[in-house]
């Protein structure tokens, strides 16, 4: 009863306009219980639930956002939530309009079908609508489903040619209450491209009570689920179309549980192959302050990205097990900069699990992030014959990975900390392998290792402006960080 009170507490103080730092520090309660109180009392998690499904139709000034231009890189970043169109971020954990935006322009046409599976409050189908492309949003929570089409129902008084479209627009927007594991009402091979943000397991609660809803499941079970989610998308995507997730990681126990690599593992046992993993950057982590200051007292970092994967419907039913010598990358950048690595101890120690360095620096700065934060005044690299007992060895991963992973055991301390530098790598037919993936996938098998930490690197200046076909310039690689439990 006392519960039931305080949820309706919270629900009138969110009405007025109280903030959740607020009415956090009011009732003593966390983000996780004011999103439960919410979702329970109105069956969706919103942050402004003030008239959220009972506003007349829309009329807007603004359609396209300012300056846009497509993406070109593989680390995407955007820190506006988008304020075109209907678009705005008070469907918890919706994701940023620029993604689906960039998705649709590059992998899809005009009058395409496209499928939005967790369509939530409705941004890819505005996206979809204003690119002209056929739209097919399905959602679990019916009262998502109505935000939905409210959002996607819209007029415009803007100033411009995009009035044309809008009044002439020739494609169908349809949004439907179903569940993405069963989606018996599409064809097969019928849709040119699935853009789509599942929930995370159980990080953010959609819906009350409903044991159909992903959201609601631990990370055993959620997987379960997404393996029959992954071999729908299959089915109903046609050959050599595009399917695309954006998906994170979680922590738990001091630990980080990889659910992106192990997500997208389950699209990749389903047949589909990676044309493109970008690494979307969040900007809700504090650098500064309280949270750095934890970070380094607790020895932990902010979960700070987000996979965005292209899988593509290959002819081939399972994807080659790459391993060319692309594989060398990482170790000789290494050997070409070791001489100049010099130890600072004055470093500044990166705090959250993006680490952003220049081309010429990121070697260095890498190697005394790892050792200022990890080494315990003992630290070897195995790339150049290392020493016994180490607290932390760093492995920068080249062809040599099998003997390494039998070999490592011999050099490193109990309770100590393996670094493992990689990379994605572009392969044959312009397809993308991801050797964390692999490595991850090895390693966990192993019950003496724990993930502590999967970190994305950055390189700021990576850019190719020669680049002039469809791929994306990786600009980026990884850090997966083991603590050995013996």
């Amino acid at each position: 009863m006392a519960d039931f009170s305080l949820e309706k507490d919270i629900l009138e103080d969110k009405i007025k306009g109280l903030s959740d730092r607020e009415i956090g520090n009011k009732y003593n309660v966390n983000l996780k219980f004011i999103e439960k109180s919410i979702t329970k009392n109105l069956g969706i998690n919103i942050s402004n639930p003030v008239n959220t499904l009972s506003n007349p139709l829309k009329i807007i000034k603004k359609i396209v956002p300012k300056d846009f231009s497509l993406e070109q890189n593989t680390v995407w970043s955007f820190k506006s939530r988008g304020s075109w169109a209907t678009h705005n971020g008070n469907y918890r954990g919706n994701w940023s309009p620029y993604i689906p935006r960039n998705i649709l322009l590059k992998y899809s046409n005009e009058d395409d079908l496209v499928l939005d599976y967790f369509c939530g409050s409705g941004t890819t189908g505005v996206e979809a609508k204003l690119l002209n492309r056929n739209f097919i949003g399905i959602d679990i929570n019916e009262n998502a489903v109505k935000l939905a089409n409210e959002n996607a129902d819209f007029l415009t008084k803007a100033a411009d040619e995009n009035v044309k479209f809008l009044e002439h627009s020739r494609v169908s927007i349809d949004f439907m209450v179903g569940d993405a594991r069963n989606l018996d009402l599409i064809n097969d091979n019928s849709i040119d491209l699935i853009c789509s943000h599942p929930p995370y397991s159980n990080i953010i609660n959609y819906t009350h009570n409903n044991k159909s809803d992903l959201s609601n499941y631990e990370v055993g079970d959620f997987l379960k689920e997404i393996e029959k989610v992954a071999k729908e998308s299959y089915r109903v995507l046609k050959d050599n179309k595009y399917c695309s997730i954006l998906i994170g990681d979680m922590r738990k126990n001091k630990n980080v549980i990889p659910l992106g690599f192990w997500t997208i593992d389950k699209y990749l046992k389903e047949g589909f192959v990676i044309k493109e993993l970008i690494i979307k950057r969040q900007h809700n982590c504090k650098t500064t302050g309280f949270w750095y200051t934890n970070s380094i007292k607790f020895n932990f970092l902010l979960l700070a990205h987000e996979y965005l994967v292209i899988f593509k419907k290959s002819d081939k039913k399972k994807v080659k097990n790459h391993k060319s010598n692309n594989t060398e990358v990482s170790f000789s950048q290494y050997e070409k900069s070791k001489i100049k690595f010099i130890e600072n101890n004055n470093i500044q120690q990166e705090s959250t699990t993006v680490w952003i360095f220049e081309k010429k620096d990121w070697v260095n700065n890498t190697l005394n992030n790892l050792i200022k934060r990890y080494g315990n005044g003992s630290y070897s690299i195995y790339n150049d014959n290392p020493k016994k007992s180490s607290n932390l060895l760093i492995y920068f991963y080249d062809n040599n990975f099998s003997n390494f992973s039998k070999d490592f055991y011999n050099y490193l301390e109990k309770e100590g900390i393996l670094a493992i530098i990689c990379e994605d790598i572009r392969v044959d037919d312009n397809l993308v392998y991801s050797n964390p993936i692999y490595i991850e996938k090895y390693f966990n098998k192993d019950d003496k290792l724990k993930i502590k930490e999967i970190v994305v690197i950055q390189i700021k200046d990576a850019y190719n402006p020669n680049n002039k076909n469809s791929n994306l310039n990786i600009n980026h690689k990884y850090l997966i960080i083991y603590k050995l439990n013996v």
